[in-house]
């Protein structure tokens, strides 16, 4: 088992009655946590009849656990359409999408609901695709996004049941030889078979039904007769039965198929899961529960995902935040010090030359009754000198200032500072950004301000943005209205220092 972190499994019982959370150790591999609790969803629809109730069950599913809420975690939805389709190679991914989608939408199920499509490959010409309805997973997807958490995948039962064996050790020797083996899932509103060779699947078949009262056994021979005409030109060397009906006559079913494999039969409820509260349950959780923890650990096993594509920056986004918020901390905290030890060596220079210019100040009331043009030079040059000195602790204090008072919400894109002269006051502007509102940038003009003599600093260019992954944030600049524009050097003048360091960081970087 690999220390990688694995995500939470959170599974909606094909029954319609219960959401499971399950966790695991990542580094023991034991399971660490398996708990559901009820929640109601229409059983024609499998739509959630009460959306707040679903929302407070996953807060509640976590709190129970003591699981934080920014945990991600993998969504499995009971499956109840699937179908194997031959497509021309040719077709690219949208065009593949646009005609899967008008392909769904002639069966009744999406007559009046626009259907959300994934599909695998099943060989060159073949394909296997799933739908869902469009406005059910928008759903699912606001709820977690509302609870801030990270949702990584919205899959199919069908497929986390198929990752639950092997993680079992169920199919062991079916996937060691990559033998060919069936599998059956059964719920009472549709069943789902599978040829697989090891843990690639071959072949599909799925059909609605209507599992209730007296249509019981007839529903059950009719499945009899499916599955042995499915099975009727395939070899199985063994075929694992998954009941997850309420029915308890299914497991009948195993005893009367006529075919020569062995069957491991397979019941899940209230009385075999210990997730639903079964004082002596024969399983700690559903296959479908544990197979969606392992929704990327196995490459060869189908990987649905109605999820849609323009949300996996927003769920990289919510998953990294808080790592991305303690680069941002660290990299303001190194930008600190090294200001501050760029404050030392400037302040170890500047004693050394207060202590020059107390010196000059002396010599200059001793000759400043003297006419000599060469002392007056010099004492005119000595006096340039400490101005330009002066000037550069301003300029430093200023840096030190800006160090200091930059949260964490807040990042600087450029940093321009111009000092037309040793007399004039010092051109400032600095543009960057902050993920908060903008009173805090405020604060930092305001303190910025009483370390630069005769310049007011003022936020300006204010307006809300979006960057490229979605995120909003504010940009804005803080510049002085009172500096005069500087006029560049001429030959053999003097300049005075100008600082335009890059960007200290991207809203990317703040995300």
């Amino acid at each position: 088992m690999s220390s990688k972190k694995l995500p939470l499994s959170i599974n909606v019982f094909p029954t319609l009655d219960f959401v499971e959370l399950v966790q695991l150790d990542p580094k023991s591999g034991q399971l660490e946590k398996a708990v559901a609790l009820p929640c109601q969803f229409d059983p024609l629809t499998r739509q959630v009849t009460d959306r707040d109730a679903f929302l407070q069950t996953i807060r509640d599913l976590y709190s129970l656990t003591r699981i934080p809420l920014n945990t991600p975690a993998v969504l499995v939805l009971p499956g109840f359409f699937t179908r194997e389709i031959e497509l021309p190679a040719e077709f690219k991914k949208d065009e593949l999408r646009f005609a899967l989608v008008s392909e769904a939408e002639r069966f009744y199920l999406f007559k009046k609901s626009e259907p959300q499509i994934d599909w695998i490959n099943l060989d060159s010409h073949r394909l296997l695709y799933a739908a869902f309805h469009k406005n059910e997973i928008e759903k699912y997807q606001k709820i977690f996004q509302e609870l801030r958490i990270p949702l990584l995948a919205i899959e199919l039962s069908y497929f986390a049941l198929l990752r639950g064996l092997i993680a079992t050790g169920a199919i062991q020797d079916e996937i060691d030889n990559n033998s060919h083996w069936g599998m059956l899932s059964i719920s009472d509103s549709s069943f789902f078979a599978s040829i697989q060779e090891g843990s690639k699947i071959l072949r599909t078949t799925d059909a609605p039904l209507s599992m209730s009262g007296d249509e019981a056994q007839s529903v059950l021979q009719e499945i009899q007769l499916d599955v042995e005409a499915f099975l009727e030109s395939e070899l199985v060397n063994k075929l694992v039965i998954i009941n997850n009906s309420a029915h308890r006559g299914i497991d009948a079913l195993a005893h009367t198929l006529n075919i020569s494999a062995p069957v491991v039969f397979i019941e899940q409820n209230e009385n075999t899961l210990g997730s639903r509260g079964a004082t002596e349950g024969e399983y700690p959780c559903s296959l479908e529960g544990l197979g969606g923890i392992f929704y990327k650990q196995f490459p060869d096993t189908p990987e649905l995902n109605f999820l849609p594509e323009t949300s996996e920056d927003i769920v990289g986004i919510l998953h990294y935040q808080k790592q991305a918020v303690l680069w941002l901390a660290v990299f303001n905290g190194a930008l600190f010090l090294l200001l501050l030890i760029t404050w030392g060596v400037f302040y170890l220079l500047t004693w050394s030359k207060d202590q020059e210019h107390e010196a000059l100040v002396k010599e200059s009331s001793k000759i400043s009754s003297s006419l000599d043009p060469a002392r007056l030079a010099e004492i005119k040059r000595r006096k340039y000198i400490q101005s330009v000195i002066d000037k550069n602790v301003e300029l430093n204090n200023f840096m030190v200032a800006l160090g200091t008072n930059i949260k964490d919400e807040i990042w600087l894109d450029k940093i321009e500072i111009i000092a037309p002269g040793s007399d004039q006051p010092l051109a400032v502007k600095l543009d960057g950004g902050t993920i908060d509102k903008l009173d805090d940038v405020n604060k930092v003009a305001t303190t910025l301000n009483a370390s630069i003599k005769n310049t007011s600093l003022e936020v300006s260019n204010a307006a809300q943005n979006t960057s490229a992954d979605g995120q909003s944030f504010f940009s804005w600049s803080i510049q002085n209205t009172n500096a005069p524009a500087a006029a560049p050097p001429t030959a053999g003048q003097g300049g005075m220092p100008t600082a335009t360091p890059g960007p200290a960081a991207t809203p990317g970087g703040a995300h």
